[in-house]
């Protein structure tokens, strides 16, 4: 039996909306091609392993969460980054991007 990527696409597609995100947004966040982004939520194409992390890191859930739809308790940081608008993620993401480079 193959893999339902409509499933996958559509949770993907779901939690895009839920965090009040354009297609064209978290294409940019995970730093892959709109049409690709459009692709994958209406299950025509699959995606790497590399490219699921960055959709999990931009819509700030677990992989598992994706491709399962399983849910698991969000970390104190996950909390946190919830609160922060949309229109600002982009400045918290790049914030913490340069923190875990400093402490590397």
């Amino acid at each position: 039996m193959a893999y339902p990527y409509t499933e996958t696409g559509e949770r993907i597609l779901n939690m895009r909306k839920a965090r009040g995100l354009t297609r064209e947004k978290l294409a940019e966040m995970a730093d892959i091609s709109v049409q690709f982004l459009a692709d994958i939520e209406k299950g025509r194409k699959n995606m790497t392993v590399t490219t699921l992390r960055k959709l999990a890191g931009a819509l700030m859930v677990t992989t598992d969460s994706i491709v399962n739809g399983t849910e698991s308790l969000p970390t104190e940081l996950e909390t946190l980054c919830r609160t922060v608008p949309p229109e600002k993620q982009d400045k918290v993401a790049a914030l913490l991007r340069l923190y875990l480079e400093a402490i590397k």
